[in-house]
């Protein structure tokens, strides 16, 4: 018994170092978490999603009888439409189209995803009068005799005034007219094409009489 005891007690002071170590290793707790980094694939994934990406109209004021360019895109979208439904849509990073209205309007545009979520944006454009144009001013000659008349044609498109200066002489609107008259001197004169909403077109002319 004495040669077995001091082995018995040199296992019980290893059983008891090692009883300490773990209980050490227990409140140290587990190694910490190095910070994890999304990789580009994995943020590329996280970042789509449905999304309109641009909808708008090229102008805020369209003439009337003109055109409007509209434009649009979408992400991650399974169909579209748009409000009110002048032009059936589909969907697209990037598309444009025309449309002609006759009214101010508000155009929206919606967009579905797969899961049935939806997103919209919207626009509003004006629909303005038409700008005057002169499409052409002519005259017979750029010299004449006292006494002999004088033959000018023009046309013009969306006017609702037109008249010859000096002197304001009022001529009829029209896309195709001719007329004369007697110029008594050398006169510079302006040809003027009036609009609805007050705009002007003009021509300026000179006449040399002999």
């Amino acid at each position: 018994m004495k040669k077995i005891l001091p082995l018995t007690g040199a296992a019980v002071a290893l059983a008891l170092l090692y009883v300490l170590w773990v209980l050490a290793a227990r409140r140290q707790g587990p190694p910490s978490a190095a910070p994890v980094t999304l990789s580009k694939e994995i943020e590329e994934v996280t970042a789509k999603g449905l999304k309109i990406l641009h909808f708008y109209g090229h102008t805020p004021n369209v003439e009337r009888g003109e055109h409007l360019i509209i434009c649009y895109g979408v992400r991650d979208a399974r169909a579209v439409r748009l409000e009110p439904p002048l032009e059936a849509l589909s969907p697209s990073l990037n598309r444009c189209f025309a449309v002609q209205i006759e009214a101010a309007t508000t155009f929206r545009l919606a967009a579905e995803g797969a899961d049935g979520a939806e997103v919209s944006a919207s626009f509003s454009v004006n629909v303005v009068p038409a700008a005057p144009r002169i499409i052409f001013v002519g005259i017979s000659q750029k010299e004449i005799r006292r006494g002999t008349p004088l033959a000018l044609c023009y046309g013009v498109k969306h006017a609702v005034k037109v008249q010859l200066d000096p002197g304001g002489v009022s001529l009829p609107p029209s896309e195709k007219q001719c007329l004369q008259f007697y110029p008594v001197r050398t006169t510079h004169y302006t040809f003027l094409a009036t609009g609805e909403d007050g705009r002007t077109d003009q021509e300026k002319f000179t006449v040399a009489v002999k």
